[in-house]
Order: structure tokens, then C-alpha cells, then sequence
């Protein structure tokens, strides 16, 4: 069997590789490869190699695999494979990537630019996020399974830019909303939370974010104070590209409270338990150790000339928390004299659009709260 896979089906693949710390530019490149069921005679689901395209279930009629073919008249004759066509010829040469003898699937750049044909422009933003960033999602369960961290990019803006400008006539379905979010795609987002919060930061008012994009994400500023315990370099999360303005995501887990909880729990399961009492004094230590540094943090930053404060995660479920950070974002941005922002000022003022920037961001979160504001928008 010989495929070249697409769309969400490709997507999936390059997350299985990349949590497998696959590092996509080291994978062989080529070109767009015709469908082929050897040894097989015809398609049919005994020909469809499911290991190979990390499927944990068969293909259906109902759920195909989707592959690119060049012509129609290549497409494979089976229900089990929806094809897509793309105008190979116009594409650059060595715009696909072999990941293993039977499965190719397009690189970053194109694979993001395709995905614009199936996600809104709030979703497709994230993705590039995501491919430009050290993390990536599950791949069978993007808004619920385990993400994996510290991870090599699979591309970058620089990277997703030139293909998308240098390549006018490629004839690639999306190609249109990739190139009006190419402004404001970054590399290193360290995580989906970094992702989500950058996202609804950066998209235009028009497409219901607050449109404060572009944004530079875990720059790495110098030290060079003289406080106690200061550190030689310090890196915020997000800035406002051309502004001293910025944010820092703290998680529900930044302090490990829950760790204090349990140790402390043990402790009285176990009274006048050395080991029990070294590890609630280890977890306490801990715990005030990342607040102390959080500290030192805000105020070398702070003593470098930028105006930086936190998020954490309630700011973002509970209603309203966003649009008071970005409001207070504005009034910084402004005084600097960095940019105009009488449009995105005004936005803030419409209960609708509040509404709609609300469950935009939710449907970037995890979990039951990210599941029901996609199904909102959606019935949209």
C-alpha cells in the first residue's frame, strides 16, 4: 500500500510523531505520491494498513481516510478513501514528507495551510501555535488526552511565511485564511494554555478576538540586577510585539498545593512518621520556593523596563477575566504610544461580542467547559 495522507488524518500523524519526539525536518522529503493498494489487486479495508496511519479503527464509509491525489481520475475507487486533488506541479519541490514505505503526508507548512479549509480562523491560528511550538497535542484526542512537552518545532513562522508567499499559484484549499493569520503566527508557545491565551489575544476584532497580534512568546531577557537571588536571564510568556506590555500564565498546578494536600494527608494517616513528616516539609519548602521566585521574577522584570502581570487559569473560566486583562493591556499599550487601539477598545464594549469572545476562548480549553462552548459555536 502507498497513500499520501491529508487533512485531519495527516494532522493526526504529525502529532504521533512529534510525541514521539520525531523531529519532522530529519524525516526523508518528496514529492506527492499516486495511491497504490500493492500486493493488494483493488482497495478494499484488507488493503488499508490501520498501523500505518495510526488509526485505532478501521476506515468507513462514514469515516474515510482522507488522501491527496493529483487528478481526479487517480482517486482511489473505494467509499474507505475520501481524495482531495492538489496541483502537485505548482508546489515546491520536496513539499511532502515520507514517515514510513506505504505513508506520506504533507509538511508543516502545507498541512497548515490546508487545515484552513476545515477550521475557523481562531482554530487554525492555535494550530500554528501548536507546529511552531515545543509541544504538541494527543493525537486521537486533541481537547482531552495528554499533551507532550519539550519537544523540537515542527516548523516555524519564518518557515510557514515563505511557503505561503513564495508559492501564489499553489492551488491549496485554505490557502486564503492561512495567509490573512501569517502576520500573526510565533514560535514558542510552550504549551496549549500559552496557545489558547495568545490566540484570542492576537486574532482581529473581526474574527471576534481582541486584536492585539502580533505577540512574541518566551523571549529570553538578560538580568542584570543586583536582587537577591536574581536569575541571568528571565523569560515572560507573552509580549505585545513592539511594547514593554506583557503577560505570564500561571496554571492551576504553578504552586503544587495539591502536593502540600496530600503529603499533609499522609502525615495524619501516619502520625509521628519521620518519612511522612520529611516529605509535608519537602513539599512545603517546594512550594515556597516557587513563590519566591515568582517574586523575584515579576521584579527583575520589572526592573528591565517591562510591565508584566499574571493570568492564571480561573482569569480564563471565569466570565469577563479575559476582557479585563486585555482591557488593562490596552491602557498600557496606549500609554507607550505604541499602537492606536480605538477599534479593539470599542469591541469590549459590545455584550455580544463578549459573549462570542468567551466561548471562543473556552473552546480552546480542555475539558467539559471546552466541550460545550464548541458545541455552542457550532449550533451558531
Amino acid at each position: 500500500m502507498r497513500l499520501t495522507v491529508g487533512l485531519s488524518d495527516a494532522l493526526r500523524i504529525t502529532r504521533a510523531l512529534r510525541a514521539q519526539r520525531v523531529d519532522l525536518h530529519s524525516l526523508p522529503h518528496g514529492e506527492l505520491q499516486a495511491p497504490d493498494p500493492s500486493p493488494a489487486k483493488r482497495w478494499s479495508a484488507q488493503a488499508i494498513n490501520c498501523d500505518a496511519l495510526l488509526l485505532s479503527e478501521p476506515p468507513s464509509p462514514g469515516e474515510p481516510v482522507e488522501v491527496i491525489v493529483s487528478r481526479f481520475c487517480k482517486a482511489p475507487r473505494t467509499k474507505l478513501l475520501h481524495a482531495s486533488t492538489l496541483r502537485d506541479w505548482l508546489l515546491p519541490q520536496n513539499s511532502f514528507i515520507r514517515v514510513d514505505d506505504e505513508i506520506w503526508i504533507p509538511r508543516p507548512e502545507m498541512l497548515f495551510a490546508q487545515m484552513g479549509s476545515l477550521l475557523s480562523p481562531v482554530e487554525h491560528l492555535a494550530l500554528a501555535l501548536e507546529l511552531c511550538g515545543t509541544y504538541t497535542l494527543d493525537a486521537h484526542e486533541p481537547n482531552r488526552g495528554a499533551s507532550t512537552f519539550g519537544i523540537a518545532p515542527a516548523t516555524s513562522e519564518e518557515e510557514i511565511r515563505a511557503f505561503l508567499a513564495s508559492y501564489p499559484q499553489a492551488h491549496i484549499w485554505g490557502m486564503q485564511q492561512a495567509r490573512s493569520l501569517a502576520p500573526l503566527i510565533t514560535d514558542n508557545s510552550w504549551s496549549p494554555m500559552e496557545t489558547s491565551v495568545a490566540t484570542v489575544l492576537s486574532i482581529p476584532v473581526t474574527n471576534q478576538g481582541y486584536g492585539l497580534g502580533p505577540l512574541v512568546l518566551n523571549k529570553r531577557f538578560a538580568g542584570g540586577t543586583a536582587f537577591v537571588g536574581a536569575r541571568t536571564s528571565r523569560v515572560p510568556d507573552i509580549l505585545f510585539a513592539g511594547t514593554h506590555v506583557g503577560f505570564n500564565y500561571d496554571s492551576s498546578d504553578h504552586l503544587p498545593i495539591d502536593t502540600i494536600a496530600h503529603a499533609g494527608l499522609n502525615l495524619g494517616l501516619n502520625p509521628g512518621s519521620r518519612a511522612r513528616e520529611r516529605e509535608l516539609d519537602r513539599a512545603t519548602r517546594d512550594a515556597r520556593h516557587k513563590f519566591v521566585d515568582d517574586r523575584r521574577r515579576d521584579r527583575e522584570l520589572m526592573a528591565a523596563g517591562l510591565q508584566v502581570i499574571s493570568v492564571t487559569s480561573e482569569d480564563l473560566y471565569e466570565p469577563g477575566g479575559m476582557d479585563a486583562l486585555a482591557r488593562w493591556a490596552m491602557d498600557r499599550i496606549e500609554a507607550e504610544g505604541a499602537r492606536n487601539l480605538l477599534a479593539q477598545r470599542d469591541a469590549l464594549t459590545h455584550q455580544d461580542l463578549a459573549r462570542t469572545r468567551q466561548l471562543l476562548l473556552w473552546s480552546l480549553l480542555p475539558g467539559r467547559r471546552g466541550d460545550m462552548a464548541r458545541s455552542e459555536l457550532e449550533r451558531r
